[in-house]
C-alpha cells in the first residue's frame, strides 16, 4: 500500500535546519514534473533554465516553479546556491494538485491558476515574499528522529499544510493590503539592486535611491532591510564581491584590479569584504577557481 504523500519531496540547500553543514556552493537539476517551491532563509539561489532565463532568489524570498510534463516542450530548470545558503526545496507532484485543486479553479487567484492549472504560454513561476510564519514553519519541518514512514507521513501532511495555506489565502477579489504593501517592498528592492548594478564604482546615495524608489531615505532602508534580509550597505557589499568574483575568475582581472573596477580603493578593505562575502580571500578564491578549472580540463 502506498502511503499518503508518499511522491512529496523535501530537500534543504546548504545548512540544514539546526545550522550545520559547510554551507559550500549547491547545484540541483530539477528534472520530475510538478510543483516546486523554493524558501531562501538566507544567502542567495538562482533559478535557470537551460537556455540561461532564471530568477534570483534572495533571502527572505518564496518563488513558485511549475515543471510540466515533458510533452509540453518547457526547459528544465536547474537550482544554483552559494553565500551559505540556508533554502528549503519542495516538490507537490502534478497529478495530486490537479486531482486537489481542479474543481476549485474559482477560488483561486490569477496569478496561481495560471501557475498550477495553466494553460502555460511562457515559463510558469511565482515569486513571493517569505514570511516569519514560513520561516518558523520551514524549520519545524523535518523529524530526523522519526522512521521513515512516520517521517514521511509527517512532512508530507505538513507540506500539503503549507501549499494551501499560501495557495488558497491569495482571492480574486481586490489587492490585500499587506499583499500589495509586500509588492511594493519587492519591487523597491529590484529597483535598488538595478541602479546599484548600473554604477558598482560609485554607487547612488541612499537619498538617491530613494528618489528612485519615489520615497523616504528612512522609509526605504526600513523595508528594504525588511524585505531583502540585509542592509542596503551589505547588499551594496554582496554585489560588488560578486562581481569582483566573476572578473577574477575569467581571467582577466588581478584582486587589485578587480577592487578597483568595484569601487574598493584599499586592497585591505577589499580582502576583508571578500572574505566576509565568501568565506576566503580573494587568493585563495582564484587558487580554487583555478582548481576547478583543471578539473574541468
Amino acid at each position: 500500500m502506498q502511503l499518503p504523500f508518499a511522491a512529496f519531496e523535501s530537500r534543504w540547500l546548504g545548512a540544514d535546519p539546526s545550522g550545520t553543514g559547510d554551507g559550500r556552493r549547491v547545484e540541483i537539476m530539477m528534472t520530475r514534473p510538478g510543483i516546486w517551491a523554493l524558501l531562501t532563509l538566507s544567502g542567495r539561489v538562482r533559478a535557470q533554465t537551460e537556455d540561461g532565463r532564471g530568477h534570483d532568489v534572495l533571502a527572505n524570498q518564496l518563488l513558485w516553479m511549475h515543471l510540466p510534463d515533458k510533452g509540453q516542450a518547457l526547459p528544465d530548470w536547474q537550482l544554483h546556491a552559494w553565500e551559505k545558503p540556508h533554502a528549503l526545496l519542495l516538490c507537490f507532484p502534478g497529478e495530486w494538485v490537479q486531482n486537489t485543486l481542479g474543481n476549485m479553479r474559482q477560488q483561486l487567484s490569477p496569478d496561481f491558476e495560471t501557475l498550477l492549472l495553466g494553460p502555460h504560454v511562457a515559463l510558469p513561476v511565482l515569486q513571493r515574499p517569505l514570511e516569519a510564519e514560513d520561516r518558523a514553519w520551514a524549520r519545524a519541518l523535518m523529524a530526523p528522529t522519526l522512521c521513515t514512514e512516520a517521517r514521511q507521513l509527517l512532512e508530507g501532511s505538513r507540506m500539503a499544510e503549507f501549499f494551501f495555506r499560501k495557495v488558497l489565502t491569495e482571492t480574486r477579489g481586490e489587492e490585500l493590503f499587506c499583499t500589495r504593501t509586500r509588492r511594493l517592498s519587492m519591487e523597491r528592492v529590484a529597483r535598488v539592486r538595478e541602479a546599484l548594478l548600473k554604477n558598482l564604482e560609485n554607487p547612488p546615495s541612499l537619498e538617491e535611491l530613494a528618489q528612485i524608489c519615489g520615497c523616504h531615505p528612512q522609509y526605504l532602508s526600513r523595508t528594504f532591510s525588511e524585505t531583502a534580509g540585509t542592509t542596503i550597505s551589505l547588499y551594496l557589499r554582496r554585489l560588488r564581491i560578486d562581481r569582483a568574483a566573476t572578473l577574477m575568475g575569467s581571467g582577466r582581472m588581478n584582486a587589485s584590479e578587480a577592487a578597483l573596477e568595484v569601487g574598493y580603493r584599499s586592497l585591505s578593505h577589499f580582502s576583508q569584504a571578500f572574505r566576509a562575502e565568501k568565506n576566503m580571500t580573494p587568493s585563495q578564491w582564484m587558487r580554487g577557481q583555478g582548481r576547478e578549472m583543471r578539473d574541468q580540463g
